[in-house]
């Protein structure tokens, strides 16, 4: 006859095991981390506060945000309330709702860097795409603040430049082209 409290012992061990792989797999508290070494650190903590206190989306409302900026920390903690209204064809609209409490924390050393962070669960794929948001959210503010250089491996980096103008102006038709022959963009 098994002994009981070896039995026990064993499904507890798998219940715990189980729990944590459910826990990693689910996201319990979650950060992400983003380099600004293009800016001097004062720009980025100017952005950092814009970007929690008056936050700008396209297609949530803002119902409820709440600040607590920590200046000799270079820390912004916050917690949003977002909602939208989803209306797709042959569906019934339906409301969604979402609650993010978060941190964004300046570093002190060289490069400046932005650690986002939620002590909360979360699904990592909504987390990532909300710290993305955060992170572009500064990266505009900067851009309202001067000229930004990209990052090394920016896609965007290759944009144009300020003042390089097109060679062509809008509406300009390129000549049809020859028989056999690609037409220029």
């Amino acid at each position: 006859m098994p002994d009981s409290r070896a039995t026990s012992a064993s499904s507890f061990a798998f219940v715990a095991a189980l729990a944590c792989a459910l826990s990693f797999l689910a996201g319990c508290g979650h950060s992400q981390k983003c380099d600004f070494d293009d800016r001097p650190r004062d720009d980025v903590w100017a952005a950092v506060v814009q970007t929690a206190r008056a936050p700008r989306y396209s297609d949530w409302i803002v119902v409820q945000n709440e600040v607590k900026v920590d200046e000799a920390s270079h820390r912004v903690t916050v917690y949003r309330d977002l909602r939208r209204d989803l209306v797709e064809p042959g569906l019934d609209p339906r409301r969604e709702e979402e609650q993010w409490r978060f941190t964004a924390q300046v570093s002190t050393e060289s490069p400046v860097a932005i650690t986002f962070s939620t002590p909360d669960w979360a699904v990592p794929s909504h987390f990532w795409r909300q710290a993305d948001h955060f992170f572009g959210q500064v990266r505009m503010r900067l851009g309202e603040m001067g000229p930004v250089t990209p990052a090394p491996g920016d896609p965007m980096g290759t944009a144009a430049k300020p003042g390089q103008l097109d060679p062509k102006a809008p509406g300009h038709v390129p000549a049809k082209p020859a028989q056999g022959q690609l037409a220029t963009p």
